[in-house]
């Protein structure tokens, strides 16, 4: 019986001062270890990973690995880190000990690698490669920047059923003295296989996922993000498909676009259509292409949430009622939160019944009392008739009927009295609110008899009395805390109200879910990141240590960043936790949670992707990769400032928060004024940088407390007195 087997071998540190220390790998073999070994995802038999070995372990590993396999395993071998070559053109894969002067007996040499394919039994063979864009050459290499690594002939070899895919097939370097510098982190390749495989490659939505899908989707998203790394893919000798995941849940697929005439339908102002609508829906849902089948399924649940027809409602609950959910998610799935527009639509339809109903209820009261006061009134009036006819024959012949007419008069009087008042008394708070007007305590009840009229027209008066009234007052003006103030040591700072807003989303990374609504107090943000110029007050008192670097890159002392009086007004970078902290501290003020960090930058009730409206992201708007590669001064992007007027909280410097970090966090995190989990090991930046393309408002990253970076820094937040 044939098998799947993973072995991923990744490295962030070396020995060798010329190669540069990284932070992506890591990350990055995690990930992959999860959807490869998640039985819900790739269900792998084993995935073995291999962090920070030396060479001997690394060669040892891999030996291993494609020995004794039969014929069909399905063997993936990854690896991310530094690619080196040799002054004989000669490539490696640089491992934790690698010595550049010594790269045949401290590096993993391709041969090796490609000898130990040919020489495995498996016709399944997937060769991933994620070498960061700092290749090296030996010291007095001389070579083209941008020259091929030759990866295709470094791993052709004559086995079968080989597949290669690599990040780049170039390496971009930079010499600098004897040290060669250059990008070291390059995550965008692994982030968008692990997100193909998590279901997103499957674009034809027939629930597989081959190796040719994977890397055409990764292609295609790293092309569209940056023009500076170009993906590879070889076949040798290939034979058939190789599958890497098959029978996709509909909740991992991506969803695509409904048909415009389904689409329409949906959104018609007339139920009866969108009701129609209900039908297609459930069709499609049994359909085979799983992406339409995701997007029906996600129509019908907006459909159960939003729609203000409850027969419609009803019908949408009865087609996912009809389909059931394959897999895990399906049990404890969270329902789609309601936005605020459609909660206050389902409130107004709940008030509105409520108040028909007791309107209802009011009427049906209204007329028992009208007939039993009438039935009552009659049998008066026939009584009293009864007991004065003879006298009234003895004493007026003739008379006695006149006498009954104003008697009857009378008695219509008093019964259109005491029903208007009645009316008046039960329905005037209804129409001024539709809470129903409180009943008579028990001890009122109790003092009257409620089965005769009197106690019933008592009662009614006694309420009509003492209905409490309010006479009007002239308005005065509440003020309320200012939209934007000046701390008492000189940072700007903006309100944000007390409110509920969503925080997290249901569409990014597996720690970014599930997207839930979140209330806060009113508290006050740094409208800027903290600059240059604020933080070296705080060092000049002594409160503050000086940033780790006084550089824009340690490697270039020539460029002073930290205390040159050109870039005061540029975001303090090297700072990490406890120095963000300790500044906000000195300033009567302390780090954002999470939560009043994302409402900040996403805005009430809002669940922007970015801080500006829409999905579009460009260098007018923020500052991100491949847009000015530095720093940019604070508040320079007013078309990408957020709805409370804060600044930058998209791109130029990662922003540390009070929180400490969880993966699951947003599983259990409270609902009111969220502070995150009460320990960790590491802490959360938001926001993204210059350096990083992915700069959503809902992204989360995490570092050790005392991690810095060119790109990091933070803003202060204070709560109201």
């Amino acid at each position: 019986m044939s098998g799947k087997f993973a072995l991923i071998i990744a490295n962030t540190e070396y020995t060798d001062s010329g190669l540069a220390q990284l932070t992506a790998p890591g990350q990055d073999a995690k990930e992959l270890a999860r959807v490869l070994n998640s039985p819900e995802i790739c269900a792998f038999d084993d995935v073995v990973v291999l962090f920070n070995e030396t060479a001997s372990k690394a060669g040892e590993g891999i030996d291993y690995f494609l020995s004794n396999r039969k014929p069909n395993d399905l063997l993936v071998l990854y690896f991310s880190g530094h690619g080196v070559r040799d002054e004989y053109g000669a490539l490696y894969l640089a491992v934790k000990n690698t010595n550049r002067a010594r790269l045949r007996s401290t590096a993993i040499k391709s041969d090796f690698i490609r000898e130990a394919m040919d020489q495995s039994r498996s016709k399944r063979q997937v060769l991933i490669l994620d070498c960061c864009n700092s290749g090296a050459f030996a010291q007095g290499t001389k070579a083209e920047i941008g020259g091929s690594v030759g990866t295709a002939s470094a791993f052709e070899g004559t086995g079968y059923g080989r597949v290669v895919l690599t990040a780049s097939d170039s390496t971009q370097f930079a010499w600098e003295g004897d040290k060669v510098t250059g990008e070291t982190e390059n995550s965008l390749f692994t982030h968008y296989l692990v997100k193909g495989l998590e279901g997103e490659a499957d674009t034809n939505g027939d629930g597989r996922i081959t190796i040719d899908e994977l890397y055409d989707y990764a292609y295609e998203q790293i092309v569209n993000i940056t023009p500076k790394q170009t993906p590879g893919k070889w076949s040798y000798k290939q034979q058939g498909e190789i599958l890497l995941r098959q029978n996709i849940r509909i909740e991992d697929t991506k969803p695509v676009q409904l048909p415009d005439d389904l689409l329409a339908a949906i959104n018609s102002s007339l139920p009866f259509i969108r009701e129609g609508a209900v039908s297609q829906l459930k069709e499609v849902l049994k359909g085979k292409n799983l992406s339409l089948a995701r997007s029906a399924r996600l129509a019908l649940e907006r459909m159960v949430a939003e729609d203000d027809s409850r027969r419609v409602a009803d019908a949408a609950v009865k087609a996912l009622g009809s389909i059931p959910q394959i897999g895990p998610k399906a049990e404890g799935r969270q329902p789609i939160p309601l936005t605020r527009t459609s909660q206050l639509r389902r409130e107004n339809i709940e008030q509105a019944t409520r108040f028909k109903a007791e309107q209802d209820k009011l009427l049906h009261e209204k007329a028992q009392l009208e007939e039993r006061l009438k039935q009552e009134q009659l049998v008066r009036e026939k009584d009293k008739a009864e007991r004065q006819a003879p006298e009234r024959a003895k004493a007026q012949p003739g008379a006695a009927k006149s006498q009954l007419i104003p008697i009857g008069i009378l008695g219509i009087a008093i019964i259109t009295i005491l029903v208007g008042g009645y009316a008046i008394t039960r329905f005037l708070p209804l129409v001024l609110s539709p809470v129903p007007t409180v009943a008579p305590t028990d001890t009122q009840a109790s003092a009257e008899d409620p089965a005769t009229p009197e106690s019933i027209i008592t009662r009614a008066s006694r309420e009509s009395v003492s209905a409490p009234t309010q006479a009007p007052t002239e308005s005065i003006p509440i003020s309320g805390p200012p939209a934007e103030i000046i701390d008492s040591k000189g940072a700007k700072m903006v309100l944000v109200p007390a409110g509920h807003f969503t925080m997290g989303t249901n569409n990014g990374d597996a720690d970014e879910g599930p997207s839930h609504v979140v209330s806060l107090d009113d508290y006050y943000i740094d409208k800027f990141e903290v600059t240059n110029a604020l933080y070296k007050v705080c060092v000049e008192a002594g409160k503050c240590d000086q940033p780790i670097h006084p550089y824009f890159f340690p490697e270039s002392p020539n460029k002073i960043y930290y205390g040159n009086s050109q870039y005061d007004d540029y975001p303090v970078v090297y700072v990490d936790w406890n120095m963000a902290e300790s500044y906000c501290k000195w300033r009567d003020a302390r780090l954002p949670t999470e939560a009043e960090w994302e409402k900040a930058a996403r805005g009430d009730p809002d669940t922007r992707i970015y801080p500006w409206q829409g999905s579009e992201l460009a260098c007018q708007k923020a500052n991100f990769q491949n847009c000015i590669s530095r720093t940019s001064e604070v508040g320079n992007y007013e078309d990408g400032k957020s709805p409370y007027g804060v600044y930058d909280m998209a791109g130029n410097v990662w922003e540390w928060v009070a929180d400490w970090y969880s993966e699951s966090y947003y599983k259990t995190s409270l609902l009111s004024n969220p502070s995150g989990p009460i320990s960790g090991q590491s802490r959360v930046l938001r926001g993204g940088s210059w350096a990083k393309y992915d700069i959503r408002v809902s992204n989360r990253v995490n570092y050790a407390p005392t991690y810095t970076n060119f790109d990091t820094g933070f803003r202060c937040a204070s709560s109201l007195p």
